[in-house]
């Protein structure tokens, strides 16, 4: 390579590590999150990449000037030089060569670019060839992936040492000269050969104030985690007062990490989390517990733990576990769910394996529970341990005859104090016949499900050694018509309309069962799949007898273009042909009605942002409407939506008006402008006149922050009744962090179809 050349190809190279050293290393956001953004000054050079480019190190360089001058002592390239290679570009007003230093010196002012950030030198720059180092003065950057911009007064790069020191350094993601937000460092140091940066005095300033102060930083210039503090969360509820807490995080290894989050609540006192996780190509978990030496309000010490791992041990084979534990029934109202427990009624707790063949799998689990609102249990009764439960479900392929053979196979220990124990054995075997073509199908099917028990602490009256036995019976036929569709109806412009008849016929002989206890079963919640259910009950504790045909009839209306179902509206009603003996409860009456009452359900796709479905189910006798659901929603995008929900449902045999349903809920996010947003929502228990929730808040976002104000007025359940208060505040600096109390999960949980107004 000439020297005229290699100083070319040494400019360009110690440029390109420059911009690259000051990236900042995060994960690049979605461009929409910068819509609001004006462009940046130096927008401008960012170059297109271009797709089947040459390798960097293949492309040639180009030069252009507007004179070059060459002696023994020195080269000088003058006017609008312009250096190249593949997607890099270099413009300057003089390079000048020394040749017996071998330096080069770049005048300013001075511009690079390429597809992922812009350099611009104010002043100059100076080159030393035989180290492969630079010294750049009052330098500009910006990074449109990250819309970030910032400046240094003087920026040292030394490309053998893969190092770049930088003075006095800013970072920020708004618009240059109007920025918001920043970050300054009197120095900043970026070792590409450890990967690690140190910063030293850094300011966060928010409107050009200064606000909070770090004396020395040190952090990661790839994706790497770093150890250190996260910013703190502040909130305030009724049950806890003002709440502050101070997250550290503890990066252990690559594949392990653990936040300890110390906690102060005025109301409460002092608590102390942690959240370990880990994981590696066959397992992955996390622990999570708090603990509070004393709550003030309590009276005690406190404290709760939740456990998960999931694993892969061995192939196609899999474990998961959950376990969760709580010092008191009134821990996660108190304290708000701050550990994601599933339910404030009852915390889980089990393990399984399971194994995952070509046409079977099986399962087998270790379960219990912790129950948390006793009340809920009363009239049911607890749930049982299972100590433990193997499954087995096997679906064979259809045979060359069309047959098919199925299997479910179940043995469980059900354990619980002073109560009825033991171990139950249930196989259901089915071989079935299908005939399927585009008019329609046929499918026979012939099962025969026994049930054994072996049971300890029964009455006197009741033998230790139960069982029952009975074929089941089932025919499932239908028939597809079809019709083109050239109306613009609904927006179909052209498309297809079903019409889609189907009989079901059960035949399952009575047995009586009053004398087996009930671990796991009960009655099935009704819908449209209801009607085509070979048992009416959840669990193997009670088999249903039935003699019983299921009409029903679906309609859909199909766009032709695109394939989408616009409409689905299906009606049906089991006709029964004798009365229902089994039942739950050993006095409970019979069910006598010649029929289950119309079940109606539909769903409407108005538009691409409308949809509406709904649901009716009328009572057998009188045709009084026993349950109803509507649910309408509007969806322009996640900050713009509505969501309305009705449902009413009066079919909870045996429970009083507290335990049935009737709620309305309605939630919104609405736009007032380009900046502003509304979010509301209200959910109203009506049979009981009990506020679940009420939820307002409002959110501002510009180019580069964003805050959330947050109220809320809420029960746990219908039950509880005093309600609980809390406020929300959040601001985020985007590209960096955010100030508060951590909002998505909460508004992800109210509002349907929330999203972030930016994301990480």
């Amino acid at each position: 390579m000439t020297p005229y050349f290699r100083i070319l190809a040494i400019c360009l190279a110690l440029t390109l590590a420059l911009s690259t050293s000051l990236q900042a290393k995060q994960p690049t956001r979605p461009p929409d999150v910068w819509v609001q953004c004006e462009a940046d000054e130096l927008a401008g050079e960012i170059v297109p990449a271009e797709a089947g480019a040459l390798p960097l190190d293949d492309a040639p360089i180009q030069a252009e000037a507007g004179t070059v001058e060459s002696s023994p002592a020195r080269s000088v390239l003058e006017g609008n030089v312009r250096l190249s290679r593949g997607g890099q570009r270099l413009q300057a007003d003089k390079i000048t060569l020394d040749r017996p230093a071998n330096q080069a010196v770049i005048e300013g002012p001075y511009t690079y670019g390429d597809s992922s950030q812009a350099l611009r030198g104010k002043k100059s720059a100076t080159v030393d060839l035989n180290a492969q180092s630079g010294q750049f003065e009052e330098v500009d950057y910006y990074l449109p992936g990250r819309n970030a911009q910032g400046s240094a007064d003087v920026v040292r790069v030394d490309r053998g040492k893969r190092r770049t020191r930088l003075g006095d350094a800013t970072y920020s993601t708004c618009a240059r000269g109007k920025e918001h937000w920043e970050l300054r460092a009197h120095q900043l140091t970026l070792n590409d050969a450890t990967g690690r940066g140190e910063a030293r005095d850094i300011v966060l300033a928010l409107w050009d104030t200064p606000v909070f102060y770090f004396p020395y930083l040190s952090f990661p210039l790839t994706d790497e985690r770093q150890s250190g503090f996260l910013f703190p969360t502040v909130g305030y509820s009724n049950t806890f007062g003002f709440n502050v807490a101070v997250p550290y995080y503890w990066n252990i290894a690559p594949e392990r990490d653990l936040t300890l989050t110390p906690r102060w609540m005025t109301q409460r006192g002092f608590a102390l989390g942690a959240d370990y996780r880990f994981l590696s190509p066959k397992d992955q978990g996390q622990v999570r517990l708090e603990y509070l030496p004393y709550d003030q309000h309590y009276g005690g010490d406190r404290g709760s733990f939740n456990v998960t791992h999931r694993a892969t041990p061995l192939p196609d084979t899999y474990t998961n576990l959950r376990y969760e534990y709580v010092s008191d029934q009134t821990y996660i109202q108190n304290l708000s769910n701050n550990l994601r427990f599933l339910t404030p009624n009852y915390l889980d707790r089990y393990f399984d394996v399971r194994y995952q063949g070509d046409w079977w799998q099986a399962l087998a689990r270790v379960q219990g529970y912790q129950i948390l609102n006793s009340g809920l249990f009363s009239r049911t009764g607890r749930p049982y341990q299972r100590l433990p439960q193997l499954l087995f479900d096997g679906t064979w392929p259809p045979t060359a005859g069309g047959f098919n053979y199925r299997l479910h196979g179940e043995l469980v220990n059900f354990q619980q104090d002073n109560a009825v124990t033991g171990t139950r054995i249930d196989l259901w075997p089915t071989v079935g016949w299908s005939l399927e073509q585009p008019w329609g199908y046929f499918k026979p099917e012939a099962g025969f499900r026994y049930t054994g028990y072996q049971l300890a602490n029964t009455a006197p009256n009741i033998g230790d050694a139960l069982s029952r036995s009975a074929p089941i019976l089932s025919l499932d036929g239908g028939l597809v018509f079809e019709r083109p569709l050239q109306a613009d109806w609904l927006g179909v412009a052209a498309g297809a309309q079903t019409l889609e008849p189907r009989l079901f016929y059960l035949y399952v002989p009575y047995r009586e069962q009053n004398a087996i206890p009930v671990f796991d079963s009960a009655l099935m919640d009704r819908d449209h799949d209801w009607l085509f259910r070979r048992n009416r009950f959840i669990g193997a504790d009670r088999l249903g007898d039935a003699n019983q045909l299921t009409a029903a009839l679906t309609t859909r209306i199909i766009d032709g273009p695109s394939g989408r179902e616009r409409l689905r509206a299906s009606i049906g009603q089991i006709q029964y042909f004798a009365d229902r003996r089994v039942t739950l409860a050993t006095d409970a009456l019979a069910d006598t009605t010649a029929s289950s009452g119309l079940i109606a359900q539909g769903e409407l796709s108005l538009s691409s942002h409308w949809a509406l479905q709904g649901g009716v189910q009328l009572e057998p006798d009188n045709g009084d409407v026993l349950r109803n659901t509507l649910d309408l929603r509007y969806y322009a995008g996640p900050r713009q939506l509505v969501n309305f929900a009705y449902l009413m449902d009066r079919d909870q045999p045996g429970l009083d008006v507290n335990d049935q349903i009737h709620s309305v809920d309605v939630s919104l996010m609405w736009p007032l402008s380009s900046q502003w947003r509304f979010m509301s929502r209200w959910n109203q228990a009506l049979n009981v006149s009990r506020n679940l929730e009420t939820l307002a808040g409002l959110e501002y976002e510009d180019c580069c922050w964003a805050v959330r104000a947050v109220a809320r007025r809420y029960r746990g359940s219908t039950t509880q009744a005093q309600s609980q208060t809390a406020f929300y505040l959040e601001l985020e600096l985007k590209g960096l962090s955010r100030l508060g109390e951590g909002l998505d999960a909460l508004l992800q949980g109210s509002i349907l179809g929330y999203q972030p107004m930016s994301r990480y």
